[in-house]
């Protein structure tokens, strides 16, 4: 396996996964400023960030273009930042793929295509992966960061563009849409799919049959380019210069499904980088703890001039429970990243528990030295 700081500095591609709620997001994003500050050019694509992220990249919201983070005089490359808007994304797709200009205005004219963009399992994937394999050709980028969308079962992602284009070949276009040049015979069949057709609009009240029939004669012209695409970005993800990490939490649920995921990334063939294990507590140690009794009682600061002895007390004794409970989460959260190094036969990397969260570029700088190994 590749370890993180030398796939921030060799990789093309970086894909954070894992469960929902993990954290996936934060971590990109930390790992997409720690390339960028070493001198790369990134890209960091996410699917559906938190307000407070874009926040703490200097945003007021993301936004479906690319734009670039102002990482400060420190950073000695470039960080740039990109919501997956599916809709935008798919535009760009018909484009690329329709057989001429006048097919692909007919398909983005035609009413199934939003729903087909937006809504249609799998298309949000199948767009998110689009994107990937664009910007790592358009060679402007050095590493893309891609954060994998939420999802209650992680492999949902990997899955659904294949299932999107067998479910678009499942469906009989030419049935729906034969040609003049089918001959006598098809003709005829042609006139009796539209008397068909216009007797369940009848039914249905409206033209939304013979709209999908043409959606879909349209549509069946960009699959063969859309499955070559999809086999090309297979390959990405398999690249050696690619590499999977698996973010989760110190808690028995969800580091039973982080293992059960990496074995089924590893035989699918995907290039495997190691854990990221977010929010670990670590333990604070007894001294420290009794040197805070001391001060606190003594009040050698000043600053509890007034408080009696018994209210300094009370405080003392909250401080060593507060201690004595994280303490017993620190001690857990050791035996889970034991548990990990067990598994793979390697230190998961792991990032402390921010008691204020992450909010700015600085948070996102303490993540991501964490990451390296730069952390405390």
């Amino acid at each position: 396996m590749m370890g993180i700081s030398e796939a921030l500095q060799s990789s093309r591609l970086i894909v954070m996964a894992g469960s929902g709620g993990v954290g996936k997001t934060t971590v990109a994003a930390s790992a997409a400023l720690e390339a960028a500050r070493a001198g790369r050019r990134v890209a960091v694509l996410t699917i559906d960030p938190a307000r407070r992220l874009a926040q703490a990249l200097g945003f007021d919201s993301f936004s479906g273009d690319l734009t670039r983070v102002d990482i400060g005089a420190d950073g000695a490359g470039e960080l740039w930042a990109l919501m997956l808007d599916i809709k935008t994304t798919g535009d760009a797709m018909v484009h690329r793929f329709a057989s001429t200009p006048e097919v692909a205005a007919a398909i983005l004219a035609n009413p199934y295509y939003g729903y087909f963009s937006t809504s249609l399992a799998g298309s949000q994937e199948y767009m998110a992966v689009e994107q990937v394999r664009a910007l790592i050709e358009d060679q402007n980028f050095d590493l893309v960061v891609l954060d994998t969308p939420p999802a209650q079962n992680a492999l949902d992602f990997f899955d659904a563009p294949e299932r999107l284009i067998d479910g678009l070949r499942s469906i009989p276009m030419r049935a729906i849409g034969a040609t003049k040049s089918e001959g006598i015979t098809g003709r005829l069949a042609s006139r009796g799919r539209g008397l068909i057709l216009r007797g369940l609009n009848r039914l249905t009240g409206g033209p939304f049959l013979e709209e999908l029939a043409e959606f879909l004669g349209l549509f069946h012209t960009t699959l063969d380019a859309l499955t070559v695409s999809s086999g090309r970005v297979q390959r990405l993800l398999r690249d050696s210069k690619t590499r999977f990490f698996l973010v989760t939490t110190p808690t028995a649920g969800r580091i039973d499904e982080a293992i059960a995921f990496r074995s089924e990334l590893r035989r699918r063939g995907f290039p495997m980088g190691g854990f990221v294990l977010n929010r670990v507590h670590h333990l604070i140690d007894t001294p420290s703890s009794e040197r805070a009794r001391e001060a606190i009682v003594n009040d050698d600061t000043g600053q509890l001039e007034g408080a009696d002895q018994s209210l300094r007390v009370d405080l003392v004794d909250g401080l060593e429970r507060v201690v004595a409970q994280h303490n017993v989460l620190a001690r857990r959260d050791a035996q889970v990243a034991t548990r990990l190094e067990e598994v793979t036969e390697r230190v998961p990397l792991q990032v402390p528990r921010f008691p204020m969260g992450v909010h700015d570029l600085d948070g996102l700088g303490a993540v991501g030295r964490s990451l390296i190994g730069e952390g405390t």
